[in-house]
């Protein structure tokens, strides 16, 4: 629209170009922040809504067929390694692919869009993962050619997959928490050692001082 911008606001936007914007939820016309955000990170918003849904709602029904207790310990391994070594863990992927982050992302977005539909599951995943409307606009075409899954690895291990990518990704949000927790105990052993050396060396000092004797008055 000619008097929009990237920088116009959700609520400036439905105030000028929705004409029964009065019916629309406070939210969007009052209530920051979500009215003020503009229109440039509309599909970030969009996205980070699909991604709550699916983990406050849509992860509590997902299909049978789907479930992690379908495959058998074996399987859900294999998939899980097969898949990381021919993905971020390759060596020559884009930088844009290489965090296990942004594979999360897009395997929710494809579990909200694609698998809540009756469709085959028996289609290899590489399909799917090479759309370029389930990727953030960061991911490019030539970003998603840096990479190949192998047949075999279908959409019906989209679930598994999603589900060891969770499990490393907590992993490794624990390692700093938790190097962190260390820090702050050799920090606190450090001060509370310091100070016990302060307390004793003023504790010393006292104890080594000749005492000065007054006179006795005699009555």
């Amino acid at each position: 629209l000619e008097t929009a911008s990237e920088t116009t606001t959700i609520q400036t936007f439905a105030e000028n170009h929705i004409h029964s914007y009065a019916c629309l939820n406070d939210n969007i016309l009052s209530r920051p922040p979500f009215s003020t955000i503009q229109l440039q990170y509309i599909i970030d918003l969009y996205e980070t809504i699909e991604e709550n849904a699916f983990d406050k709602v849509l992860r509590a029904y997902v299909k049978k067929e789907l479930t992690e207790e379908t495959f058998t310990d074996e399987e859900r391994e294999r998939v899980r390694r097969e898949f990381s070594r021919m993905t971020f863990e390759k060596e020559t992927i884009a930088k844009t692919l290489k965090s296990v982050d942004s594979w999360i992302s897009m395997l929710r977005r494809l579990m909200i869009r694609v698998l809540n539909a009756n469709i085959s599951l028996n289609v290899p995943l590489q399909l799917y993962l090479e759309r370029t409307d389930l990727w953030s606009d960061r991911v490019s075409d030539l970003d998603l050619e840096t990479f190949q899954v192998d047949d075999d690895i279908l959409l019906q291990h989209t679930y598994v997959i999603l589900r060891g990518l969770e499990k490393k990704q907590e992993s490794n949000n624990k390692l700093p928490q938790q190097q962190q927790q260390k820090t702050s105990e050799i920090q606190s052993k450090e001060g509370e050692q310091e100070n016990f050396q302060t307390w004793f060396g003023n504790t010393a000092k006292v104890a080594t001082k000749p005492k000065v004797l007054k006179p006795k008055i005699r009555v």
